[in-house]
């Protein structure tokens, strides 16, 4: 039975994206660019979502998220991007894993773009992980069937910009009123207010980039068949 809803669902991603490898996006290099790679597991004869609870010392430590990271100048792609940091953070090998494709281009306010890509782990066990204890805390599985089932909790979030930034300890000011701009650039000011999706499972918050990201291969992965 399983097998059988692997193959659907494998066909199913395959037929909804192009397999590109990058979006264009107009001044893309202004942002931090990164890639993730959402993984679906066999464990214990049901499709699992790896997760990973990043270490609390780092960087949105204590967050749940996909493999990835931050892209390095030495990767070809965006795809090799996630799966380095697929083998860096958890020891998986990217031979044993089968890309399904390109999901999408998730822009964050904050100034990331995040290259989202989906696959399978073939042979999948736990005790297989070398999880790298400098970058996560312990690998988290999360059936499927619970986002299929559960619609995410939706909150409300907006991001305020302020004419000014730190560098070096420095602080710079944005020459709002040197250059004449409306005053209403001459202080902070807010954006339009966006929807945050929320899934809790077992006392673990999943939410942010990652949980947009599994909101999207569940809307794929729930849309009506193609021929």
């Amino acid at each position: 039975m399983l097998a059988k809803e692997f193959l659907h669902i494998k066909n199913k991603l395959i037929k909804l994206n192009c397999y590109q490898n990058e979006s264009h996006i107009i001044g893309r290099e202004k942002y931090l660019n990164s890639a993730v790679i959402a993984l679906l597991v066999n464990f214990n004869g049901t499709l699992h979502f790896l997760l990973q609870k990043r270490t609390t010392h780092i960087r949105q430590g204590g967050e749940i998220s996909f493999p990835g990271g931050k892209r390095d100048k030495n990767d070809s792609s965006f795809l090799e991007t996630a799966l380095r940091e697929c083998y860096e953070e958890m020891g998986i090998n990217r031979d044993k894993i089968e890309v399904f494709g390109h999901l999408g281009t998730l822009i964050i306010p904050t100034g990331i773009l995040v290259e989202s890509f989906i696959g399978y782990i073939h042979n999948f066990s736990l005790e297989d992980l070398m999880v790298n204890p400098d970058e996560v805390e312990k690998p988290l599985l999360v059936p499927l069937e619970f986002f299929l089932r559960n619609e995410p909790r939706v909150e409300m979030l907006s991001v305020e910009t302020k004419p000014y930034y730190e560098i070096d300890g420095q602080l710079k000011k944005f020459p709002a009123e040197e250059l004449g701009l409306p005053k209403i650039y001459h202080k902070p000011w807010a954006g339009t207010p966006r929807k945050v999706y929320l899934y809790i499972w077992k006392g673990e918050i999943i939410w942010g980039i990652t949980a947009d990201i599994i909101y999207e291969a569940v809307k794929m992965i729930s849309s009506a068949d193609i021929e």
